[in-house]
């Protein structure tokens, strides 16, 4: 045994030191990463196992897709160093990056790319008698889920809005959207605060079924409901006809996309994973058709987080960093 170790041991000192000759050329081949993201079958999900291919292939970095869960969860699992790379939602990024709650110091990451806005919705049980908000009271209404916190937050400003007490509202939990689905199904709750893409598959099943409807908000309690959130979620309209029944756009709330690095990683990996991502973006666009939103203009536009120094190095070979993103680099840092 001692003798085949040595043998071994010798074997890679040679193959060292015939790469240190080289230049180097052994060393290109990067440390394997573990990209993070929500529950299997999510979008987020499609779109960690795609990008996971396509760092494998074009950059040579043995990568895997990890399904952690939320997003706050992937802030949790990239400061445990359990992942590298993380797809969340801009709210856990910034949260997460400045140290607020629900996390308890603040989590070293850089941003690479902003992608698809991901939608928080509320939507009632055809047949549970809501009309509209006030009718909430006595109902049942998945408003809180640990991995989203964003979801109690809206509930609370939805019930805060109305004048709605919510102690005669029932508020309860569920880990993850199936859960919160299979809900809904069995007719066990009246409402959900639900997470999804815009034409995610899952909404679409339910108004096509006639299972659920959009809860209408008049724009002027809308705004109420504006003050008292965090600037990370973006008022936004879900347009007329995006689900079958729903006849005119409805206010909801959005939530960019981030693919987010570990403070920690290497700037040559991080450069290597955005030149992978946008080098080959027209393949990564055939993952999901949320991948679409994923593009150089929108990752440039208005970050929440600083960018991971890799990525800048990406941008500037480019010629697309500007003054105007020098200084909001500086101004995310504080």
């Amino acid at each position: 045994m001692i003798h085949r170790y040595r043998t071994k041991s010798l074997a890679t000192v040679f193959t060292v030191a015939l790469a240190v000759a080289a230049g180097g050329i052994a060393f290109a081949q990067t440390k394997a990463l573990r990209v993070g993201t929500s529950s299997s079958g999510s979008v987020f999900y499609t779109l960690a196992v795609g990008l996971s291919s396509m760092l494998t292939k074009h950059a040579n970095i043995p990568t895997t897709a990890e399904p952690v869960g939320g997003s706050s969860a992937n802030m949790f699992a990239i400061n445990a160093d359990k992942i590298d790379i993380a797809i969340v939602n801009a709210m856990a990024a910034v949260d997460g990056f400045h140290g607020s709650k629900p996390f308890k110091s603040k989590i070293d990451v850089g941003l690479i790319a902003q992608g698809a806005q991901s939608i928080r919705q509320i939507v009632v049980r055809v047949g549970s008698g809501i009309e509209k908000p006030e009718d909430l009271v006595g109902k049942t209404i998945i408003g809180k889920r640990p991995a989203l916190p964003e979801i109690e937050l809206i509930a609370n400003a939805l019930f805060k809005a109305y004048n709605i007490d919510p102690g005669k509202v029932r508020v309860v939990s569920t880990t993850n959207t199936g859960e919160a689905l299979n809900a809904i199904k069995s007719d066990t709750v009246d409402a959900i605060v639900l997470p999804g893409s815009i034409g995610a598959s899952y909404v679409q099943a339910l108004t096509h079924d006639g299972k659920i409807k959009f809860l209408d908000i008049p724009d002027d309690k809308f705004k109420a409901m504006n003050a008292l959130l965090p600037k990370a979620l973006r008022p936004t309209k879900l347009p007329a006809k995006s689900y079958s029944g729903q006849d005119k756009p409805v206010n909801v709330y959005s939530l960019a996309t981030y693919l987010i690095a570990a403070s920690r990683l290497p700037d040559d990996t991080v450069h290597k994973a955005t030149a992978t991502l946008f080098d080959h973006i027209a393949e990564f666009h055939t993952f999901h058709s949320a991948a679409k939103e994923w593009t150089l203009k929108e990752t440039l536009d208005e970050p929440k987080i600083p960018y991971h120094p890799g990525s800048i190095r990406y941008f500037k070979e480019k010629k697309l960093w500007t003054a105007d993103l020098d200084r909001l680099q500086a101004e995310n840092k504080k």
